[in-house]
């Protein structure tokens, strides 16, 4: 690497593209090493000596989760096994993500693998991500079908899917599915975020897209599917919003069960298409009343824009109606303040 730096000082006519690779390379390298001078510690306790039980212990101190630094340990005790995997690594030829295929690949068959290992290096070094990973997986079944079947039951046992509110009010998730779950889920999205059945004006990018599938997808669910009862009533989005909030005075009291502060114009939004409870509280929020619960988009009402409209009436939009939710022209809420004026 500080023959990398060398050259790249003397050679003043780099182009950024160049600039990019070469870095690139280097952080590999970095990487590498880092993980040389890891797998020294934990061998060596010195761990200890720094006031932690593990190296495990001592990555987490430093900010990696616990499963990040799980994640650490594990690959750099691997590596150590794999010498030709190792200087692939240290010398950039493969990048981290080849290396945990390998690694993975190696818990299949040890003994086959220790065999391969270097073909399969120089392999996988001159492929594509998609290609590598292929290639990988059917060593894998080639090497030991029985043991490549325990592996992949390994993966499933993995599967995850992590969900937490940030600091900044969005919620955040983070997932992991094994091969055919995965493959369910991007079906799923594809099948609502094809260019070809949007409107060539939809400015949205690709993520928001899938966000806006994934949320439909399960809006179809909850209305549709008939989901088990959860506490003696169906699963649904709750809010509580007072009257003032849903005739636009702002800052007036309008959160999901949960506490969730939301936006008057999200609470108007939701409560188009929703099931209403009006309770009246005192002075001192003590309820007083309880009303019916009533829906704001009674069922036929909605059989009859089905009929008169088939599908989505917003411009350039044919999604079909069972995807769509119903809405006043003008909210209720505010039409029955003017009624009432």
């Amino acid at each position: 690497m500080e023959t990398m730096r060398a050259e790249a000082a003397e050679s003043w006519d780099e182009s950024p593209i160049d600039a990019y690779f070469r870095l690139r390379r280097e952080a590999v390298m970095i990487e590498a090493q880092a993980a040389e001078r890891l797998a020294e510690f934990d061998r060596d306790g010195s761990f200890v000596d720094a006031g932690h039980l593990s190296a495990t212990a001592l990555l987490q101190a430093d900010g990696d989760s616990g499963r990040e630094a799980s994640r650490r340990v594990g690959e750099a005790r691997a590596l150590r096994r794999h010498p030709e995997i190792r200087e692939g690594y240290t010398t950039a030829v493969l990048d981290r993500p080849r290396v945990a295929m390998l690694l993975a690949a190696a818990r299949v068959a040890p003994e086959v693998f220790e065999r391969d290992e270097r073909v399969l290096v120089d392999t996988i070094s001159s492929l594509s991500a998609g290609d590598a990973r292929r290639a990988v997986e059917y060593w894998k079944q080639a090497a030991d079908q029985r043991l490549a079947a325990a592996d992949a039951e390994h993966v499933y046992r993995r599967r995850r899917l992590d969900i937490s509110e940030t600091l900044g009010g969005m919620i955040a998730m983070d997932a992991g599915f094994d091969a055919e779950a995965g493959q369910t889920v991007i079906t799923a999205l594809r099948s609502i975020t094809d260019p070809q059945q949007l409107d060539p004006d939809d400015d949205r990018t690709p993520t928001q897209r899938r966000c806006d599938a994934m949320t439909d997808i399960c809006g179809y669910y909850l209305t549709h599917q008939n989901p088990p009862l959860s506490g003696g009533s169906r699963p649904q989005v709750s809010a509580v919003v007072s009257l003032a909030a849903l005739q636009g005075e702002p800052g007036a009291p309008c959160a999901f069960d949960d506490g969730t502060v939301i936006g008057a114009e999200t609470a108007r939004r939701i409560a188009c298409d929703s099931s209403v409870t009006r309770v009246i509280t005192g002075p001192r929020s003590e309820v007083l009343d309880v009303g019916r619960a009533t829906r704001t988009i009674p069922a036929a009402i909605r059989k009859a824009l089905i009929i008169r409209d088939r599908h989505c009436r917003f411009p350039g939009c044919e999604r079909p109606h069972r995807w769509c939710d119903a809405h006043h022209i003008q909210h209720w809420a505010r039409r029955r303040s003017h009624q009432t004026r």
